[in-house]
Order: C-alpha cells, then structure tokens, then sequence
C-alpha cells in the first residue's frame, strides 16, 4: 500500500519550503514585497498544499496563471493579493472581478469586456497592465500602451490600475546585456503610466534569477517561482550566487515516490519492454514499478532514468510504459514487493534529483516537475 492507498505520490516538505522562503525574502530590498508564484499547479508541487505553506509563512501576495487557480488560493488565504498573470476568456472575466484577483491586461478588448463586468457587480475590477520590453510573449508594445491608457480613461471608476508588470527574456544568464535593456524599456513605460496620472502599487519585472541577481530590478514586488520550490533558475546562477554568497542554499521542496510492485528474474538474452530496447547480457532481477509516462515519467527516460531503492542506484531497463517501468535491482539485496522506490528525492546517501532527470532529458528542471500528474496526491510533511 502506498500513501493514502496510493501507488504512486509527492511528498512536499513544509521545513525545505519555509527554508526556502525565508532565504529569498534576505534578497529583497526594503521597498520589494515577496510574491509566491504557484501558477502550473505550483509547478507541480500541488497548488493547494504550495499555497497553505507559503500563507502559514506570512506570504500575502501570490501569481497564478488562471481564474480557477486563483479561486483555489482565494479559498485558501480569503485576504491575500491574487495576481492572474495568464489568460482569462471573457465569460470568466466576471468571476475575476467578483474574486477580487487583479488580472493581467494588455488590449483594449479586455478592457472593454472586463469594464462590462464590472459595472454588472456593481464594484471595479483590478488590473496589472503587462508590457512588452524584449520577450516577445505577453504585453503591450510602447506604441499601443497609449491606446490600453485612453481605454482605461474612459472605463472611469469601473477599472483599477493596481500593477504594471514585464517578464526577462534572459535573466537565467547573468550579466547578458539583453536585461539591463529590458530594464530601461520598462522604466520607461512606467514613467508613461506614471505621466498619464497612474500610479500602479505593485510594479514588477523581477522573476526568481532576476530577485537572486539584479537588486535594481525588484520594483515593489519580486515574483520569486522557481526558486521557491528549491530548485535554481539556472547552473549559472546557482553559480554566481555559490560564489556571491557563500551561505545561500535552496532546498528541494518535492520528492516522488512509489513502491515495488512485483519482483522477477530475467534469464541472459531476454529482450525487455516494449519493442525489447534492452537485451540482457546476463541473469537480471529486475523491480517493476507502478508508474511510467502518464504520471509524468518521461518516455525518454527509457535506458536512461535511474531509481533510487534501498539507498541504491538502479538503472531503468527498457522502455517506459505509460503506468509502468521496469528496473535493474540485480545489486541491491533484499529488495521486495512494497519497497518504496524514489523517482526523485534522496535515499540515503544518493539523491535524483529534477535536474538530474533534465539533463537525461535535455530540458530545464521547470518541465520535470510541471509535467508530474496533477492528480498524483501530494502530501506535506
């Protein structure tokens, strides 16, 4: 049996989150508040767990990518400022107004559409206005902010300028001159907020890499996401602040877990899996394991993954399955039906870790951890 009867599972620790937290807010400038990014499900350490930590710290201001995540966090912390930073469709806008979450704008016709909405409740809507400065995603170029402004003008009392904000296209590479760019493009779109007679209470650029590395940068408000989680934006800014700081140190916040469902000997030359990837070239024990590319376990991980079982490195053999994967447990003795197996985590003296597996995959820790199965239970311990 595993956790809660499940098969699968994510363990989030309370101490490495509060840890985490408390090291980032020593970055923050006097004039910065701290916002807990917690969009993608908290990316992927559990929306509704990630956010009763960070309440039950002090946080009050959080980033979410939805109306129904910030619903989730509403629920959660009734007082706390909710920034939606994704899109909401315009049936959804009434339920942004009436949740009392600024939402990101960057058209007029959100204008217009979320203006709608608010006289209809009788109460404004609040806004952050995301402008563009290098990314090339979201925002308002400098041309059109003009335009959103005059829109905003005629919406009146109906439409509260609560923030204005950008996002770095390259604050994971420190000291590339692409940020100190983006920096003075939006400090010139503030001043023009400013000019037309706004004065938006949360202005905000800073990502977790930027918070760590560009002080200059924090604005009224840090969003600090990745490195909440205890994971590092990047190698080079874990880099740059081993080297800056010689005390500063993230926690991993999540470890995942699963148990041994079977145990079977393997003769020499058996071809293992799904389209036999693996032949083996002697007799294998091998642990099959109830989890695989559905729960979030990559299928490029085949041949390639390891697993951690009673303290010991064992290697996936064959392809992942989408709920299963086999393992190579030949060196490790004793091992049985119900061991828990760690997928990512530490056992003893090894530890898989995200990043480990983005490197097997040839992607950023961010993916590894958004992309586990949001509907694999998450415990805080």
């Amino acid at each position: 049996m595993g956790v809660n009867g499940a098969k699968t599972w994510i363990e989030i620790s309370r101490g490495a989150m509060e840890k985490n937290i408390a090291s980032l807010r020593e970055f923050l400038q006097p004039t910065s508040n701290f916002c807990a990014v917690v969009k993608a499900n908290a990316y992927g350490h559990g929306i509704a767990e990630a956010a009763s930590i960070c309440r039950d710290a002090g946080v009050d201001l959080f980033g979410v990518d939805s109306i129904d995540e910030a619903l989730i966090v509403h629920a959660l912390a009734p007082r706390a400022t909710i920034f939606i930073m994704g899109h909401t469709v315009f049936e959804r806008l009434g339920d942004v107004v009436q949740s009392n979450a600024i939402q990101v704008v960057y058209d007029t016709d959100t204008i217009l559409e979320i203006t709608k909405h608010a006289g209809r409740l009788q109460r404004p809507a609040r806004i952050s206005l995301k402008v563009e400065t290098g990314l090339y995603r979201q925002g308002v170029s400098p041309r059109g902010l003009e335009n959103l402004l005059d829109c905003i003008d005629r919406a009146g009392k109906w439409v509260v300028v609560e923030g204005i904000a950008s996002h770095f296209a390259s604050s994971e590479d420190y000291g590339n001159p692409m940020n100190a760019y983006q920096m003075e493009q939006f400090a010139l779109a503030v001043a023009a907020v400013r000019e037309r007679g706004y004065e938006p209470t949360f202005q905000h650029i800073a990502c977790s890499a930027a918070g760590m590395t560009l002080p200059e940068s924090q604005g009224t408000m840090t969003r600090f996401g990745i490195a909440l989680y205890g994971l590092w934006p990047s190698k080079e800014i874990k880099r740059q602040m081993v080297l800056g700081r010689k005390n500063i140190e993230l926690t991993p916040v999540l470890s995942w877990k699963t148990r041994v469902a079977q145990i079977k000997d393997v003769p020499p030359g058996a071809m293992i899996g799904y389209a036999g990837t693996h032949t083996a070239n002697r007799p294998l024990r091998l642990a099959i394991l109830p989890v695989g590319y559905y729960d979030g376990y990559d299928r490029a991980l085949s041949n390639k993954g390891e697993v951690l079982i009673r303290g010991r490195r064992c290697p996936v053999i064959g392809n992942v399955c989408m709920n299963m994967i086999m393992i190579d447990v030949s060196a490790v003795p004793g091992v049985a039906v119900d061991d828990v197996a760690t997928l990512i985590g530490r056992d003893g003296m090894h530890v898989v870790s995200a990043d480990d597996l983005a490197t097997a995959l040839g992607t950023i820790n961010y993916e590894v951890v958004t992309r586990i199965n949001p509907l694999t239970p998450r415990i805080v311990v």
